[in-house]
């Protein structure tokens, strides 16, 4: 008898210990085995000038995961195709939080974010399509931050080239924006719920 109630604390314990070990990770995001991707969305961020009465657009950054430590991420912020208007950095997930949540104010703050895991990271690949991100132009209408994004994820996980998990950003030839790909779309896809910044 004393065995058996012994055994049962034992693995009462290590319930409880397990249970912890679950709770105790920083962010699910962080938590997830394997390759994990992000959007950040700045949802009010109008990308086009134009009379007043145009709804803002959003704008979209991204993030992949390299290690259980450390992340790749940026963006493309400006419209002129020069490769100082995209931003790539690496480091911590909470480094990365903060420079997403930190990097602007008003309109053009990033404000919340979703993810997704994949089975399988190319991290190399994906690194080596964010440089081209950097140096391939813009174009609003194909080739902008969800545009470059988007391409960033297929680099990384194959997984990802299948549109029932990454949606196509130009179903009709020209690009969504940003708010719709991220507000309609990537819900339907699996990805995770909206977190805010």
């Amino acid at each position: 008898m004393v065995k058996i109630k012994n055994a049962f604390a034992a693995a009462t314990v290590a319930t409880a210990l397990a249970a912890g070990a679950l709770t105790t990770a920083s962010t699910p995001a962080e938590a997830a085995p394997g390759g994990r991707v992000c959007l950040f969305l700045a949802p009010n961020t109008v990308d086009i000038d134009g009379p007043g009465g145009l709804r803002p657009f959003g704008h979209i950054g991204w993030a992949f995961r390299n290690s259980s430590r450390t992340w790749t991420y940026g963006a493309t912020e400006g419209n002129t195709g020069r490769p100082e208007d995209t931003f790539i950095r690496s480091g911590s997930w909470n480094r990365m939080i903060h420079n997403f949540k930190t990097r602007y104010t008003g309109n053009k703050r990033y404000v919340k974010y979703r993810c997704l895991s994949t089975p399988s990271a190319d991290v190399t690949k994906a690194q080596r399509a964010a440089r081209t991100s950097k140096h391939n132009g813009y174009s609003l209408t194909r080739n902008n931050c969800l545009t470059k994004s988007v391409d960033i994820f297929r680099a990384y996980s194959p997984w990802l080239n299948n549109t029932r998990r990454l949606p196509n950003p130009k179903p009709f030839v020209i690009s969504l924006t940003p708010n719709h790909y991220y507000n309609k779309l990537l819900p339907k896809a699996g990805w995770s719920g909206t977190v805010n910044l």
